[in-house]
């Protein structure tokens, strides 16, 4: 779980700094397609009990968050942007929290 956590915190960094524009776009697109992965290949790896559906929801969450921040990035909607990366951000503090690795 703290890996996807870290990967989450990683696309959230990415996406902020695209968001001012710190980084090229083509390097964004790359990075959080990169973060997207090891994400889904990460939770794929979660064990199939309901003690992990609650965090399966929220990684689900955590993904379609960063792929609506880089879109609306894509298509210059940044405040829309922006409030997605406050959710994301948020998400990732919940998920954190739920499955214990809030420490």
């Amino acid at each position: 779980m703290q890996e996807i956590l870290l990967w989450s915190a990683t696309a959230e960094m990415i996406l902020n700094a695209r968001l001012g524009a710190l980084v090229p776009k083509g390097f964004t697109d790359l990075a959080v397609e990169r973060c997207q992965k090891q994400i889904v290949d990460l939770s794929s790896e979660l064990p199939q009990t309901s003690k992990y559906a609650e965090a399966r929801a929220n990684i689900v969450k955590l993904e379609r968050l960063i792929a609506a921040t880089d879109d609306e990035i894509g298509r210059g909607r940044f405040e829309q942007a922006h409030l997605h990366l406050i959710e994301l951000h948020q998400s990732a503090v919940e998920l954190r929290r739920t499955s214990g690795t809030d420490g």
